[in-house]
């Protein structure tokens, strides 16, 4: 009996699954593409808006003020958490954040981007996870 490297007429039988998508490799790696584009979008756009508001000396104290109160969202975060490395994080953001918005206005400005830098990865990291990995079927 001769073998062959590849069995081209048995690959759909009834005892195997159908035949392999030789693509399938370049779907998953635009879908992780794809999330990656979706995740970073609303952080980078964050990011330049924080580097706009420093140019502007009347609005940065509105900039400041939503760090500060943002602060006690993340303690609120981290007494939601059910994960204590998840806990633990938005604890020492929670304590991060008002820290760099008082360093903002009395140190350099350009503190209060370091600290939306900061939000922006929470929020990047939070779209990234709870956006769907496989293709719809």
């Amino acid at each position: 009996m001769k073998t062959q490297a590849i069995g081209w007429n048995d690959l759909a039988g009834p005892e195997k699954p159908a035949a392999i998508n030789p693509a399938d490799n370049l779907n998953s790696a635009t879908r992780l593409v794809s999330r990656a584009i979706l995740a970073l979008a609303p952080a980078l756009a964050l990011i330049v808006g924080a580097a706009w508001l420093v140019t502007m000396p009347d609005l940065v104290v509105y900039l400041q003020a939503a760090l500060w109160t943002s602060g006690f969202l993340f303690f609120g975060l981290a007494l939601d958490s059910e994960k204590t490395t998840i806990s633990g994080l938005s604890l020492a953001t929670g304590f991060a954040l008002p820290l760099l918005a008082v360093w903002s206005d009395r140190v350099a400005i350009e503190v209060a981007v370091v600290a939306v830098a900061l939000v922006a990865a929470w929020i990047a990291a939070a779209i990234f996870a709870r956006w769907p990995t496989s293709a719809p079927r």
